[in-house]
């Protein structure tokens, strides 16, 4: 079973995230902001992160660049979560340690599957 920390500002994609994760196998961890997130990944050490990129406190982009700035979580694979996907904010997610960008918005199905390519199977 994978740990996956979601830092999500939204109550309501915060509910179709845990909707879309509900017996996965996967133990799913949700932050309301970056700063949440952030204390949130250093307690449980997640297999994988998912943000948005515009959070209250500290955005996507700065909780990459501290997560990729300590050896400790440097090697998590962070996937941003964005409205916004035009070439620059895929160049920009990359150059702040992201592994991927995941859409907004997105499906059930997309989440499912982008968590399932990343990870291995659950059980």
């Amino acid at each position: 079973m994978a740990k996956i920390v979601f830092c999500e500002d939204d109550p309501m994609i915060q509910k179709l995230i845990a909707a879309a994760m509900r017996g996965s196998g996967h133990e799913i961890h949700m932050a309301a902001d970056g700063v949440e997130g952030l204390a949130l990944i250093k307690r449980v050490r997640p297999d994988l992160v998912f943000s948005d990129v515009s959070m209250p406190n500290l955005d996507g982009f700065q909780l990459g660049d501290a997560l990729k700035a300590s050896p400790d979580t440097a090697a998590i694979p962070v996937i941003f979560v964005t409205a916004s996907v035009q070439r620059a904010q895929v160049e920009e997610a990359t150059l702040h340690g992201g592994a991927g960008v995941l859409p907004k918005p997105f499906t059930m199905g997309e989440l499912r599957k982008r968590v399932a390519d990343l990870l291995p199977a659950a059980g």
